[in-house]
Formats: structure tokens, C-alpha cells, sequence
């Protein structure tokens, strides 16, 4: 990374305090847990010690938030306060009064902005963006129909439906999208580039979801909070904001389960989770961190005590990215505290040195030529109608045709290749479906008459794998997997016959 796209002085670990063997042994803990990174951040004492990404994922890509996405509707809340556009005690239904339900129960209409911000909003089940990401109708009337089974203020349910309504909000509030309206206030004054976000049906941007940023801007939006909102020499965050989002408006706050569509609520002391609080959109740990954080392992991490801050972004199963905040606090944090050299700094570049490197793309001779085959899918849950194949110099593109359309993907044959595409995936990468993703693919012989296709989608923790084998006798096993989903992570097979 060059300097143009961060402002931090860098430094090896040792000229910041921090014991470089303590974040081997941390990179070395993720590995054993299975707990992927595509990227790993560390700054310290305002120098950024570690900039590390494992391949495909590079400096200049941005890559998908998921659930950090609301802290940032988080701060766009404290703006939009600071400016006297709304109050912590303002109802949620005061801002859509044409489209709140003539029978609104008494739950729902007590609802406040302070509720929303530290998800005490009386509801059952929180919704996951998942879902509501499937939705073609206004997000906010979803919400506002939803049942409110319980007073409000009172007891916690993480919902990202909740998140949205402040985004909602502070678009009614301020006549623009939390996009827009974060752009002059916070965006550029920290100089975010290349960053974007997802839209609801209404135009609304996503609040519980949705927000791509590059890691060294995810650092800076931490690096702002760990200096209580100062971003050199300048007050950015309104004054005495950071220390309301970082108190423990409620304890021992968890996720709680998730049945494949939505958030049940579950007791802290049934969980197995490290015992956390919650403020204002960001999750707070017993020693005075606190983060912003993300399904699959987006996190930021403003460690206040030891003047530091970690960002991760990761490709990290469902169910096991609950693990980071404790490896972080049980493997990392000693870096700081530990024996710092230059000998450890050494040790570690060495155990991160190839991360960057694609790997080789090889083939076995192949059995049979595919170039301008086309085959015709039987009737399959993905809606496929056809797959087919032709060559183009040294790359196979793969073209899928279902209800969205034809959709091209470019294939390396001996190398990776880079391009964009709106191939359907949305059932493998939890709902999310854009109509362009920059994918790095390469296909390769693997036996005689099988194919294996490899896309990662380096803008988000999706890596898609296909199995194409082809019989002797025209027909094609199509076979689809991915490598983290909410649910499930492999598709049907799919069978094809060549036309």
C-alpha cells in the first residue's frame, strides 16, 4: 500500500511496542481454528504496523462489511444528532407517519431512535439481512407491519431490520442517503476511495449490511474512535460521541441463534460466547474495547488501553467468526505487552512472506474439447437452463443461462484471470446478488474429464468451486459449492446434456 492511500506512518512491529512472535502465534492460532483472514491490520501508538492480505485480496480492493456496515449508520446517527435533525427519544413512527399501520400497536409506537441504536426494540427474532435482502417491497412498511412483542428499551434482539431503520431515518431526517450524507462529514475528510453501498428497494441504503470499504479505510473509521473522534488535529465526531457509542448501554448482550433466516434471541448465560456488552451499533468487550463487526470476519477493533487498533477482513465460516473477538483478546493483545525485537519482526515477515502469491493453475490432458459445446440443463432448483463453454486464447469463459439471464465468466487456462460478472450466486453468498462482482477465476483439467472452476469474488469472502464432469456420452454433473454461507454451502448437482 502506498502512502496516497493511508495517512499512518509505517513501522516494523518492534518501533511500535508490539512483539512480533505474539502475532505469529496469533496468524498461527487462526490457521489451526480454521478461521480464515483475507486480511490482517495492526496499528499502534499511530503507526500502522502490519499490512498484511493473503491472496486474492489486495490494498486496493474494497471488500464487503456485512454487519460493520452498521456502525457507520451508527455515526451517521451521531452526526444527525449533533445537528439537532433528531433526539434519542424521537419515536420511530414520528418519521413515517404515512406509513405506519392504522392498528400500530403500543410497542411499536413507543419504539425511540435510542431503542433502534442499542437493539432494544421489543421484537421476538431479529431479522438477518439475508432475508431482507429477498424482499422487492418497502423494508421500512416490513418493519413497521412486524409484530412488537414486548415493551421496548428493555431486552435485546441484534436484528439488521433494526439497523435499516436508522438509515431510514436519517434519510427522511436529512433528505439524502446515509452514502451521501456520511460523505462530506466523514468519507472524504478521511479520505475513503472506491468505497459503496447497497440500496434497498426504496433507494435506502442497507443499515444492517451492505457497505464495501477497503481495509485502510475500515482503519481509519477505528482509528477516529480510539482519538475520541479527532482525525489530525481536526474534530470530526461530534464532541463526547465515541464515549456514548462505547458505554455499556446494555450487558451481556449475544447474537443469539441463527435458524437460516433470522436472529433467536438467547439468555448470555446459556451461551458459549464470550460474555459481551453492546452501545451504540457496536458490540463492547470487559476491557474497555469495543468493534464494529461483521458476519464471516469483518471487524475493527479499537483496543483503547493499548492505544491500538486491528482490522480483519475473513472468509470465515458461519458459526466459527464468533471465535476471532476471543483468539484476538486471548492471542494478540499479549503483543502488546510481550518483548518486542527486531529478530521477532524478522520471523514474522518470514511466516507471512508468499501470502500475496496466486497459486499455480495446471491441468492434466484433457479427454475431450468443450470449446462451443452448449448443454442443456434438465429442470434443477438454481433455475439453470443452460451451460456452455468456448475458447478464447489462453482463457475458457463459462456462460450460465437461468431467470436472471446469460452471464459470462472468464476462466484462466494457465493463469488467473480478472473481470467482472453478474453470474447468480445469491443462494451460496447469503443473499447478496449484484449484477457486476469482480471475480479472479481460473479453470483447470483436474482428471481427463473433469473440470474444476475456481471463482473468487475478491470484493467479498465468496470463493465459489465447480465440479463440471463429462460422461462419454454427451451428458455434463454440474456441481456448485462455496466456501462460507449462512446456510447451506453446496448446491444440488445439476445434470446437462450436450445439444
Amino acid at each position: 500500500m502506498s502512502t496516497a492511500d493511508h495517512p499512518f506512518p509505517v513501522a516494523a512491529p518492534s518501533e511500535a511496542g508490539v512483539d512480533a512472535d505474539a502475532v505469529r502465534r496469533f496468524v498461527r492460532r487462526l490457521t489451526a481454528e480454521d478461521v480464515s483472514l483475507d486480511s490482517l491490520l495492526l496499528y499502534r501508538g499511530g503507526k500502522l504496523v502490519l499490512d498484511q492480505y493473503w491472496w486474492p485480496y489486495a490494498a486496493d480492493r474494497p471488500h464487503m462489511t456485512h454487519s460493520a456496515t452498521k456502525s457507520f449508520v451508527g455515526t451517521a446517527v451521531g452526526f444527525a444528532l449533533a445537528e439537532n435533525l433528531l433526539r434519542l427519544d424521537d419515536t420511530l413512527v414520528s418519521f413515517f407517519p404515512d406509513k405506519v399501520p392504522s392498528d400500530a400497536s403500543a410497542n411499536l409506537r413507543a419504539i425511540t431512535v435510542e431503542d433502534l441504536l442499542t437493539m432494544r426494540t421489543g421484537h421476538r427474532v431479529g431479522l438477518s439481512g439475508k432475508t431482507w435482502r429477498l424482499l422487492k417491497t418497502s423494508w421500512v412498511e416490513e418493519f413497521l407491519r412486524a409484530e412488537v412483542e414486548f415493551p421496548p428499551g428493555k431486552a435485546f434482539t441484534y436484528s439488521s431490520a433494526t439497523s435499516h431503520m436508522l438509515s431510514a431515518i436519517v434519510q427522511r431526517v436529512s433528505g439524502e442517503t446515509v452514502f451521501d450524507y456520511l460523505t462530506p462529514r466523514l468519507f472524504a475528510p478521511l479520505g475513503f476511495s472506491g468505497h459503496s453501498w447497497d440500496t434497498d428497494p426504496e433507494g435506502i441504503c442497507s443499515g444492517g449490511n451492505g457497505l464495501s470499504v477497503r481495509s485502510a479505510d475500515f482503519l481509519k473509521w477505528g482509528v477516529l474512535h480510539l482519538n475520541d473522534g479527532v482525525w489530525e488535529g481536526e474534530r470530526i465526531l461530534p464532541e463526547g460521541w465515541v464515549a456514548a457509542v462505547s458505554s455499556w448501554h446494555v450487558e451481556n448482550a449475544t447474537s443469539g441463534t441463527w435458524n437460516g433466516a433470522e436472529f433467536v434471541p438467547q439468555d448470555a448465560a446459556d451461551s458459549d460466547e464470550r460474555p459481551e456488552g453492546y452501545g451504540y451499533q457496536v458490540w463492547l468487550d470487559a476491557d474497555g474495547a469495543y468493534r464494529a463487526s461483521g458476519m464471516f470476519g469483518q471487524d475493527v477493533f479499537v483496543l483503547p488501553h493499548h492505544d491500538a487498533v486491528v482490522v480483519t477482513t475473513g472468509s470465515i465460516k458461519h458459526g466459527r467468526h464468533r471465535l476471532l473477538s476471543g483468539l484476538l483478546h486471548d492471542e494478540l493483545v499479549p503483543a502488546f505487552t510481550g518483548t518486542p525485537s527486531s529478530a521477532a519482526d524478522e520471523r514474522l515477515a518470514a511466516e507471512l512472506a508468499g501470502t500475496h502469491d496466486a497459486p499455480p493453475v495446471s491441468s492434466v490432458t484433457p479427454a475431450i474439447d468443450v470449446d462451443g459445446a452448449r448443454f442443456r440443463c434438465a429442470a434443477n432448483e438454481d433455475e439453470l437452463d443452460a451451460i456452455s463453454f468456448r475458447r478464447e486464447g489462453d482463457e475458457l469463459v463459462v456462460t450460465l443461462e437461468d431467470t436472471r439471464g446469460a452471464h459470462d465468466v472468464r476462466c484462466g487456462l494457465s493463469t488467473w484471470v480478472e473481470s467482472r460478472t453478474g453470474v447468480t450466486g445469491w443462494r451460496l453468498h447469503h443473499s447478496y446478488q449484484s449484477e457486476s462482482m469482480r471475480v479472479l477465476a481460473a479453470a483447470r483439467w483436474s482428471a481427463p474429464r473433469v473440470l474444476r472452476i475456481d471463482w473468487y469474488f475478491a470484493e467479498s469472502p465468496f470463493h465459489d468451486t465447480v465440479t463440471a464432469e463429462f460422461t462419454g456420452d454427451g451428458e455434463l454433473r454440474w456441481h456448485r459449492r462455496a466456501n462460507v454461507n449462512s446456510g447451506a454451502t453446496e448446491r444440488p448437482v445439476v445434470s446437462a446434456r450436450r445439444e
